[in-house]
C-alpha cells in the first residue's frame, strides 16, 4: 500500500518535471521566447500531456483496487476477531464449569472433614482395599489439580488468541486507511493532469481554428486575384482580336473563365487559339476528404441469448461511480457483478477475476480482468465496461494487458 501510494506523487512530480524541462528548452532557443505557438506546438504538449494522464489514470485504478483489497482484508480481519470473541465466550463458559466443579469439591471436602477421608482409609478391612481407596483419592486430586492447570491454559490461550486478533485487526484498518489516501492522492493528480490536458486541448483548438480562419482567408483572397486577372487577361484578348483581321472568321470574346476550377481563358480570334492563363487553378472548387473509422462495434440486441451479455448491454449508458453496485451507478467490478449474478452486489474485485480460470478460446460472458481493471467480453475484441470517473458505461476494445477469466460456478 505504501509503494503505490509514493508512486502517485512521484508520477505527477516526474510530469510536471517533464513540462517544465519542455518549456526551458524551448525558451533556451533564440527567438522562440516571443515565438506564437503554434496549434501544432499546443497539440504535442497535449499528446505529452495526455501520454502522462493515462499513466496516472491506470496507476489510480491499481490504487483503487488495492484499496477495494485493503478493505475485503479489513473485514476478514473483523470477521476473525468477531470469531475469536466468540471463542472466547465458550472458553469462558467452559472454565466456569471446571471452576463450578473446584468449588463443589471443596464445598464437600469442607463440609465432610478429614475424617471422613480418614474413615476412608482407616475403615479397610484389608489392604486391598485400603490400596485401593488410596489411589481413589489420589486419582481425585490428580483430577482437580488437572482441571486447575486446564483453567490456566485455556485462559491463557484464548487472551493470546483475543491480542493477536486484534492486533490483526488494526493492521488491517491502517493498510485501508491507507489505501485510500493513496487511492484519494491518485484521484487528485488525475483530475489535475485532466484539467492540464484539457486546457493544452482547447488551446490548440482556439490557434488550429485561428490558423484555418487566416488560411482560408489568404486562400479566398488568392482565388479572388486569380480570378481577376484572369478576366482582365481574357478581356485583353478579346480587344486584340476585335482590332484584328476580321475576315478570317472567328469567334470574338470566346473566351472561358472558369473561377471555381479552370481559370485559364480560351479565345479563338480566326487564326488561331490563345490560351491566356491556360492553368488550372482550384480555388475552393475542389472536395476535400477526411476519412474517419471509427471501429466496428457490436449491435445491440435486446436479447442475445446470453443473460450476462443482456445485463452487461442493459445498463449502457449509466454512470461511472467508484464503489457503485447499481443501479444508479458502477465502478468496473460493481458492473461485472451485477451482470454475473443479476444482483445490485460485489462478487469480488480484480483480484478475485485474477484468480478465476484463463480461457484460450472466450466467449461472449466470460470477464476481461486486470490487476486494475474489468469488463464482460462481449466477442469481436470488444468488452462493456465501466471505464472510470466522468465516463459511462459503454463498449470498448479489451485492454492489452488482459486476461479473459471464466466464473467457475
Amino acid at each position: 500500500m505504501v509503494e503505490i501510494k509514493r508512486r502517485i506523487p512521484g508520477a505527477r512530480k516526474v510530469a510536471l518535471c517533464g513540462i517544465s524541462v519542455a518549456l526551458a528548452a524551448t525558451m533556451c532557443v533564440p527567438g522562440a521566447a516571443f515565438a506564437q505557438p503554434t496549434s501544432a506546438d499546443k497539440l504535442a504538449e497535449a499528446q505529452a500531456a495526455l501520454a502522462t494522464l493515462n499513466t496516472m489514470r491506470q496507476q489510480a485504478d491499481e490504487a483503487s483496487a488495492n484499496y477495494g483489497r485493503a478493505l475485503e482484508q479489513q473485514a476478514e480481519a473483523e470477521a476473525a476477531h468477531q470469531d475469536c470473541l466468540d471463542r472466547i465466550d465458550d472458553a469462558n463458559e467452559e472454565i466456569s464449569a471446571i471452576q463450578g466443579k473446584l468449588s463443589s469439591r471443596a464445598h464437600s471436602m469442607y463440609k465432610e472433614g478429614s475424617a471422613s477421608i480418614l474413615d476412608l482409609l482407616l475403615g479397610a478391612s484389608t489392604w486391598e482395599e485400603f490400596a485401593n481407596n488410596w489411589d481413589l483419592l489420589m486419582s481425585i486430586n490428580q483430577d482437580d489439580s488437572e482441571m486447575v492447570n486446564q483453567t490456566k491454559e485455556l485462559r491463557a490461550e484464548i487472551e493470546a488468541q483475543e491480542a493477536e486478533a486484534a492486533r490483526q485487526e488494526q493492521i488491517a484498518t491502517e493498510n485501508a486507511n491507507a489505501a485510500a489516501q493513496a487511492e484519494a492522492d491518485a484521484r487528485s493528480a488525475e483530475a489535475t493532469m485532466q484539467q492540464t490536458y484539457d486546457g493544452l486541448s482547447a488551446e490548440a483548438a482556439e490557434l488550429l481554428a485561428q490558423e484555418e480562419a487566416a488560411q482560408a482567408a489568404a486562400e479566398a483572397a488568392a482565388a479572388a486575384s486569380v480570378v481577376e486577372a484572369s478576366a482582365q487577361e481574357a478581356a485583353a484578348a478579346q480587344a486584340a482580336g476585335n482590332s484584328g483581321n476580321s475576315g478570317n472568321g472567328g469567334s470574338n470574346g470566346g473566351g472561358t473563365v472558369d473561377n471555381g476550377g479552370s481559370a485559364g481563358g480560351a479565345v479563338d480570334n480566326g487564326s488561331g487559339t490563345v490560351d491566356n492563363g491556360g492553368g488550372t487553378a482550384n480555388n475552393g472548387g475542389g472536395e476535400s476528404y477526411v476519412e474517419e473509422t471509427t471501429p466496428s462495434q457490436p449491435s445491440y440486441s435486446a436479447s442475445t441469448g446470453n443473460a450476462i451479455v443482456d445485463r452487461a448491454y442493459s445498463q449502457m449508458g449509466k454512470p461511472y461511480v467508484w464503489g457503485g453496485v447499481g443501479p444508479d451507478g458502477f465502478d468496473c467490478s460493481g458492473l461485472v457483478g451485477y451482470a454475473l449474478t443479476g444482483s445490485y452486489s460485489r462478487v469480488g474485485t480484480t483480484y478475485t477475476y485474477m484468480a478465476w480460470p484463463q480461457v484460450s478460446d472466450p466467449q461472449p460472458g466470460d470477464i476481461c480482468t486486470s490487476s486494475y481493471h474489468c469488463g464482460i467480453y462481449i466477442g469481436g475484441g470488444q468488452m462493456i465496461h465501466a471505464p472510470q470517473t466522468g465516463d459511462v458505461v459503454k463498449v470498448a476494445p479489451v485492454q492489452g494487458d488482459m486476461i479473459i477469466v471464466r466464473c467457475p460456478w
